[in-house]
């Protein structure tokens, strides 16, 4: 989470998108704990965690770190609760939350890859599982 990162998400804004150092951006103090920025021009509130998993955590953030470790190191979604202290339900919200920028960047990257062949055994398990097969990827 960094100041550099941070944009006014408001469509009508003239500053809309536009970095925290290039917009008219300015710090606004806290609200429940995370870090505010104002916009001079729309005078829209913007959370630091705007666009990132953290992003309206009603828990301690590096409890939400410390989940989202243990998953990436292969521990259950049960074990990870149990680790954590917090309901089982509450993992799959994070799991959620952390995974939804991943499925982005992967898709953004799968559609730059200059692939002419690839094994599609591996690739069709996924393929396959999903709700709508996508008709371009069937062998």
């Amino acid at each position: 989470m960094d100041w550099k990162t941070l944009y006014c998400p408001n469509p009508v804004c003239p500053f809309d998108g536009v970095r925290f150092g290039e917009s008219r951006l300015v710090k606004n103090g806290t609200t429940r704990g995370q870090h505010q920025a104002l916009c001079g021009a729309c005078g829209s509130s913007i959370a630091l965690t705007y666009g990132t998993p953290y992003f309206d955590v009603e828990h301690d953030p590096a409890l939400f770190e410390l989940a989202l470790r243990a998953l990436a190191e292969g521990h259950s979604i049960r074990a990870t609760a149990r680790i954590i202290k917090v309901e089982k339900d509450t993992v799959c919200i994070w799991l959620e939350r952390a995974a939804q920028p991943c499925r982005l960047v992967i898709l953004y990257v799968w559609q730059q890859l200059p692939l002419r062949a690839c094994q599609w055994d591996e690739l069709w398990s996924v393929v396959q599982t999903t709700d709508e097969p996508l008709a371009w990827a069937k062998p």
